[in-house]
């Protein structure tokens, strides 16, 4: 296992990788909605992953592990119906903790569509009273730096503390404003980073001390590489070995 003197967070898109991990020592695993998607829809950008879809996976994966699991919950729809009916899948499916993002879903390039503050504090407040009587956690994770900046980010970071959110990921985030992000990591305050694109490495959100660092960019990396290995010319082959 890599050696880092922070914690690393990584995402788990199957049961196999999901045991790898498990094996080398990570007791908290996320099941990336992004990572799942690609799994199961095979990269369609043209189809969007059903919350009920991805509540089954996340129970098929609560069966394979003990490990601590944390479940996406950046699903569409933006009313307190829907954010209480996904918490609640994801309490039931077998979540220890949901990641409330301050956003519902991504556009056709990535891009989160932010909600506007009173939303995001509407969403935490709805999805917290769902884990009242139950042994599942809330963790925040902010998604809109390049939107809303350092001000809008500490904003943000204000308005999960009031809502007694004790761990925060920050995601979305270029490599060139790491120097700002870190002015934010304090210690004990349970701050991460999201590694999830290509330009963020592990030394460099090293770098700004954060409390974890929370990666989805190389589990997805990796389902895709072997993905396009297990292409039809390796099934072919598979079949006519027989």
């Amino acid at each position: 296992m890599m050696t880092m003197t922070t914690s690393i967070i990584p995402a788990a898109a199957n049961a196999p990788m999901l045991k790898y991990f498990e094996s080398q020592g990570f007791n908290e695993l996320y099941i990336d909605k992004d990572s799942v998607e690609n799994q199961l829809l095979g990269g369609d950008t043209n189809r969007v992953l059903a919350l009920s879809d991805y509540a089954h996976y996340l129970q098929c994966m609560r069966n394979a592990t003990s490990a601590h699991l944390l479940a996406d919950t950046s699903f569409g729809g933006d009313d307190a119906a829907n954010w209480a009916d996904t918490a609640d899948q994801l309490v039931r499916c077998g979540a220890n903790t949901i990641l409330i993002s301050d956003y519902q879903s991504k556009t056709s390039n990535h891009q989160p569509n932010l909600l506007l503050d009173e939303d995001f504090e509407a969403k935490i407040r709805t999805m917290k009273a769902e884990l009242t009587d139950t042994n599942t956690d809330a963790m925040v994770n902010l998604g809109g730096f390049s939107t809303y900046g350092i001000d809008g980010l500490k904003k943000r970071i204000q308005i999960a503390r009031s809502e007694n959110i004790a761990k925060i990921s920050i995601s979305n985030v270029a490599a060139k404003d790491l120097s700002i992000i870190g002015a934010i990591m304090k210690p004990n305050q349970e701050i991460g980073l999201a590694i999830d694109n290509p330009k963020m490495t592990f030394g460099s959100a090293q770098q700004v001390n954060p409390a974890f660092v929370l990666d989805t960019y190389h589990p997805k990396k990796a389902t895709q590489q072997w993905v396009q290995k297990a292409g039809p010319s390796v099934v072919l082959r598979l079949y006519m070995g027989n």
